[in-house]
């Protein structure tokens, strides 16, 4: 009977540590692509843009919503349940934030693709209805920032996406023959129930730190493979160049928008309002784009998604090691 025991003893203690060193394993694969996550954007970016063809076939098939939904489920697992109290605190910058993002940007890319032509500027005007991207959630974190204030920032934004895209879409581009009901049906399929079920599991998830870390495994891949299809859209002609200068400009007024709702605030709120307002999520954008006007419009969005990337990696990096802030917030800093 010892013998019996210590061998069932033996054969649970070595289940856990297989346990222990698979979840490690995951653990590390998470954070290490996290930590080279720019780099990869961009060798992602430029594989897609000189390998072209398998890209285009994925999205000639379809390919764009599926690894959206997949990428828009795993956001959803790490949105964490927050107190209306915590947010309470910044609840006037959100709000501008959100009406920012939801008012100033699209009017921002629709006199942007003003100066460029074809998909390019269907691709921008795409860009300007865009929720918040996703990956500033985590990007807000390793800035030492508010990470319920983004999160709140990115699932209000989406849902303002899924309702008034369709409209603001029809209003600014009257000639392009939207259909507005199609596209709120395509968003509401690949960002709106993704999301939603995503932050209903998200509770049992966390139960389990391995499936947690391997959501952020997946979530991350999703995001590559959806830049590898978006930049095989991408030609190399002056269309791009000039689109490139245009999305720049985008992104500048993107930031200076979210530096102008973050003025004055404590250095650990800043991060959470600055980079959901200032970076648009490339991902959903092309999904927009694709459903509107074509996949051949949302190529100019792996431009816009190695740049978008860049730019919140920096401004991260910039935040941490500036001096980890403490998220504490101070009472009165709405």
């Amino acid at each position: 009977m010892t013998e019996a025991t210590g061998g069932s003893a033996a054969l649970s203690r070595a289940a856990l540590s297989r346990a222990a060193l698979s979840r490690a394993a995951l653990s590390r694969a998470a954070g290490g692509l996290e930590r080279v996550l720019l780099p990869v954007v961009v060798a992602v970016g430029a594989a897609g843009v000189a390998l072209p063809t398998p890209g285009r076939s994925v999205d000639g098939a379809g390919g764009i919503d599926p690894t959206l939904a997949v990428l828009v489920l795993t956001a959803g697992l790490s949105l964490e349940k927050v107190g209306v109290r915590q947010l309470r605190m910044r609840s006037g910058r959100m709000v501008g934030a959100l009406v920012a993002g939801t008012l100033v940007l699209p009017v921002l890319a629709w006199a942007l693709s003003l100066a460029a032509t074809g998909g390019v500027g269907d691709g921008i005007l795409a860009l300007g209805v865009a929720p918040a991207e996703v990956a500033s959630l985590a990007l807000t974190g390793m800035a030492g920032g508010e990470v319920p204030v983004a999160a709140a920032l990115i699932a209000a934004s989406s849902v303002v996406t899924v309702v008034a895209s369709g409209p603001i879409l029809s209003l600014l581009a009257p000639t392009a023959g939207l259909h507005p009901v199609g596209l709120l049906t395509t968003l509401a399929l690949v960002v709106a129930a993704p999301l939603a079920a995503g932050a209903a599991l998200a509770p049992l998830v966390r139960r389990w730190p391995r499936a947690m870390d391997l959501g952020r495994l997946v979530g991350l891949v999703a995001l590559l493979v959806l830049l590898w299809e978006v930049a095989s859209q991408v030609r190399l002609d002056v269309r791009y160049l000039v689109a490139a200068g245009l999305l720049l400009a985008f992104l500048a007024g993107g930031a200076s928008l979210g530096a102008l709702v973050a003025r004055g605030v404590d250095p650990a709120g800043r991060p959470g309002l600055l980079l959901p307002l200032a970076m648009r999520d490339f991902a959903v954008a092309a999904g927009i784009a694709a459903a509107a006007f074509g996949p051949g419009s949302a190529g100019v969005l792996g431009i816009y998604g190695v740049l978008v990337l860049a730019f919140g990696s920096v401004v991260a990096w910039r935040s941490h090691h500036a001096g980890r802030p403490s998220r504490e917030m101070p009472e009165g800093t709405a």
